[in-house]
This record gives C-alpha cells, sequence and structure tokens, in this order.
C-alpha cells in the first residue's frame, strides 16, 4: 500500500485496457492502413513526425537529477531537457508501434530509463506543479506504448513507475488536494495547472492499473473544488448572439486567449484518455467541453461573444481578453472528430477552428518536438499529433462502429441506440454541420479538399470504447 498526500492506494490491480491512453490498438493499426494505402492528411503529418532528429536512431538521453522551468538563484532553467527527450520518446514508441522497428523502441526505453534512473527533482517553487502535471501525462503516455515492449517490461519499467509515483503523482496529489501553502484559495491558480495534474493523475494510474488514483481524478474533474474541475475550468453557459445556442465561457478568457487554448488542449487530453477506458468525459454536463471549445474558437476566429465578469478573490475580469486572440494549439483535432465525426454533434466554429489549425501548420496538425522552438515550454506542453492518431473518415467511423464492446459498456449506451440510429438514417441525406453559427463562417470539413477528398459526414457512434502566435507566455505566471 502506498500513503501521498492523504490518499491510500493499492500498489496494483488489473482493470485497464493497454495500451490506453492517448493511443489505442485502433488507433495503430488504423494508421497503419492509411500509410500503407499512402492517405492524406495521414501520411503527410506522419512524414513530419518520421523526419524529426529526435524521432530517429541514435538518440541520446539528456536525463539529469534535477530539473527546473524557471532560473532560480544558482539554479539555471534546464526543464527543456526532460520535455524534449519526453517528446522523443513518445514518437520513437509510436514508430515502434507503427512500423515494428525495435531499434525505435529501444531508443525510446533508453530514455525512459535513464530519466528513471536519475531524475530525483523537479524543482522547488509553484513551477514544480507544472513539470509534474505537462510532463507527468506526457511521460506515462510513452510508457504506455512501451508497456508490452519485452526488454522494457523487464528491465526498467519498474524503475519508471517508481519514479512516476514518487516525483510525478504524489505532487500531483498533492497539488489537487490543495496541501500547498500557495493554495490558500482554491481557486488560486488558473486552470490550467490543474487541468494538467488531473491528466497525468489519469495517465499514471492507468500506467500503474491503479483504480483508486484513476477514481480520484475522475471524480475531481466532476466534483472538485478548483479550477481543475469541469464546471470552474468553464465556468458560466451564456447565449451565442443570433442564435441562442448555448456556449461555455473558460476559466483564464479574461486572462488571455493563449491559456484558453492550453485548456482546450489539455481538455482534449483527459477526454480521450478516459474514452479510451470507457468513461466518457467529453459527454459529461452537457458536452461541456465541446460548449467551452465552441465558445473559445468562435471568439478566436474573430467574432464577438458575450462575456460574464470573473473573479477568484485574487484576479478579476469584467472582459474577455484579446492578448493572444488567434492562438493555435494542437488542440481540435481530437476534439472535432470526437464529437463531430463519432458522435454526430454539430460543432461549426470547432469545425472552422481546425480549419485554422491545418492552414497555420501546412495541413495537418503535427505533434511536440516537430514544430516551434524546442527550448519555449508552449511547444511541449501537449504531444499532440492528432492527425495521425484522431482524425477520421466515414470508413473509419463505420469500423467504429462496428467494433465489438463490452457488456457493461452496452447496457450504458444503450438506451441511446434506438435515437442514434434515427439520426443516423435522418444525416443520410442531409449536411451533418447544420450552421447555427454566422452565416459567414467556413464550415469546411477540417481542410479535406485541399488533399481532394472533401466528404460529409453522418456518424453517431453510441458505445465507448472496449475496455480490454504566442505560445511562449503558456503557464509560466505564478497563477
Amino acid at each position: 500500500m502506498k500513503w501521498f498526500a492523504g490518499l491510500l492506494w493499492p500498489a496494483l490491480a488489473t482493470c485497464f485496457s493497454h495500451p490506453g491512453l492517448l493511443v489505442s490498438d485502433s488507433d495503430i493499426s488504423r494508421l497503419q492502413g492509411k500509410i500503407a494505402a499512402q492517405l492524406d492528411p495521414w501520411t503527410s503529418c506522419w512524414d513530419s513526425l518520421v523526419r524529426m532528429t529526435t524521432a530517429d536512431v541514435p538518440y541520446s538521453p539528456q536525463a539529469v537529477s534535477s530539473v527546473d522551468r524557471d532560473a532560480e538563484g544558482d539554479t539555471a532553467a534546464n526543464a527543456y531537457l526532460l520535455w524534449q527527450d519526453t517528446a522523443a520518446a513518445f514518437a520513437l514508441a509510436l514508430r515502434w508501434k507503427v512500423e515494428g522497428n525495435t531499434t525505435y523502441a529501444d531508443a525510446a526505453a533508453e530514455i525512459l530509463t535513464a530519466w528513471a534512473g536519475n531524475l530525483t527533482s523537479i524543482g522547488s517553487n509553484d513551477d514544480q506543479y507544472l513539470v509534474a502535471g505537462l510532463q507527468g501525462h506526457e511521460l506515462a503516455n510513452a510508457a504506455e506504448l512501451l508497456r508490452d515492449y519485452e526488454p522494457f517490461q523487464e528491465n526498467g519499467l519498474a524503475q519508471f513507475i517508481e519514479m512516476m509515483e514518487t516525483v510525478f503523482l504524489a505532487k500531483n496529489i498533492y497539488f489537487l488536494e490543495h496541501l500547498d501553502g500557495s493554495e490558500h484559495n482554491v481557486l488560486h491558480f488558473f486552470a490550467n495547472w490543474e487541468l494538467s495534474q488531473v491528466a497525468s493523475v489519469m495517465a499514471i494510474s492507468v500506467l500503474t492499473d491503479n483504480q483508486t488514483t484513476w477514481d480520484f481524478a475522475v471524480d475531481y474533474f466532476k466534483n472538485g473544488t478548483g479550477n481543475g474541475a469541469i464546471n470552474n475550468a468553464i465556468t458560466n453557459i451564456v447565449e451565442e448572439p443570433g442564435t441562442g445556442n448555448p456556449l461555455g465561457q473558460g476559466q483564464e478568457e479574461g486572462r488571455d486567449q493563449g491559456h484558453s487554448a492550453m485548456d482546450y488542449a489539455l481538455l482534449g487530453v483527459i477526454g480521450q484518455q478516459a474514452w479510451n477506458q470507457g468513461e466518457d468525459l467529453f459527454a459529461y454536463n452537457d458536452s461541456r467541453i465541446l460548449l467551452g471549445a465552441e465558445y473559445f474558437a468562435r471568439y478566436n476566429l474573430g467574432y464577438d461573444v458575450p462575456f460574464e465578469p470573473y473573479t477568484n478573490g485574487i484576479v478579476s475580469y469584467t472582459n474577455i481578453s484579446s492578448a493572444s486572440r488567434g492562438n493555435v494549439r494542437w488542440a481540435w483535432e481530437v476534439l472535432y472528430n470526437h464529437y463531430v465525426m463519432i458522435k454526430g454533434q454539430e460543432a461549426p466554429w470547432t469545425t472552422e477552428y481546425l480549419n485554422a489549425t491545418y492552414e497555420t501548420f501546412g495541413g495537418f496538425e503535427p505533434g511536440s518536438g516537430s514544430y516551434g522552438d524546442p527550448w519555449d515550454s508552449g511547444y511541449y506542453d501537449t504531444l499532440g499529433w492528432g492527425t495521425i492518431l484522431y482524425h477520421l473518415n466515414a470508413s473509419d467511423v463505420a469500423a467504429l462502429q462496428n467494433q465489438s464492446v463490452s457488456s457493461s459498456v452496452y447496457a450504458s449506451a444503450s438506451a441511446s441506440v434506438a435515437s442514434a440510429s434515427a439520426s443516423v438514417a435522418s444525416a443520410t441525406s442531409t449536411s451533418a454541420f447544420v450552421s447555427s453559427a454566422s452565416s459567414s463562417a467556413t464550415l469546411a470539413v477540417g481542410n479535406y479538399a485541399a488533399h481532394g477528398h472533401h466528404h460529409t459526414h453522418h456518424p453517431i457512434v453510441t458505445a465507448l470504447p472496449e475496455t480490454d502566435d504566442s505560445w511562449d507566455d503558456c503557464g509560466d505566471e505564478d497563477w
């Protein structure tokens, strides 16, 4: 048994699907098929990954015993060593999964075991929690891809898990239980700080088969008191001008749009990690994540949105911030494809913002290590690679519909099957996108037209998976 921050849990259980965080076996199989058929945008995105020197061998780990995001006294900022290596480990592990070449698995394992054998500290000021959350969930995702690689299983995984539990998970939970002195006000820290902790607790829980900490993270997302709880991360439901449709005002909208964009990247991580374990947080509280994404996307595409005054007792905002307006992160593939492609929900502004992402990045959504300054944390806050992992066409959705689901998941979904089937039948003769936005909104589908295959999509998938620009201002402040 282990004890952290008032939370007691057993060492291991055996109740999770593997791999089951940001990448599932079905994601790997689908991607292999796209690459074999040389289909875009998947192939262009994959080519971007394999062209990275950090996704190739040989790769030399940069592991050290202590990392800090900021220079403090005689200590130099060096957390870039960790986020660069983490992005490399994930990309190399993904190459092994897709291509089958064990030299990539060996390189990824060498990175993870090097850090496991060296890292004991991630800083002493508040920024340690950003490292704990951001790099915590990323490291766990890299290791999750390698957990069935026998050399890593036999020599490295146990030590890596020990590091993840003691260096990262302990801090994640300590922060979410508001035990740090700087958390005298539980709403003190902005949403991205706590959302990253939730993402990390979830990821480490799956890696370590820990049901207790998994339940803690899911419950915090639903019912927590800080800004990592969904009802605090998205504070108000407002009406869209002209349509009256609900939109969700994000907690950081009065601060700036760069950090707000980060929130949706992290909400996508949380939602996808939960989805791959049979927990639909995307749908929670009337799809509150989507309502927030639509609000953010509409405003950042240049349209007005209502704003309710916000205060947490420390900062107060009476107007939405235009700082960093138009900020684009790798966040929108997973949101668009989940809500629109898998569930058939209307998300016109999310759809258009995915198009903006494609235009910014050159036709696909890339990931950490492939874009931007490698010493800038903003390019490494989430792993990305949404196009190769989540981009779906109509045939992909049909394949998802045909996947078998466990009896327990089927039972929870069966109540909606009849209405969902009716929606599918109705949709076959109409556009999947009914614009409830401004008539000037461009509702092209993820820039498919640029690749010569523009589609009309009519998906409804009711069952969960089988349970077998200003990048440099993101997350740096004290709150």
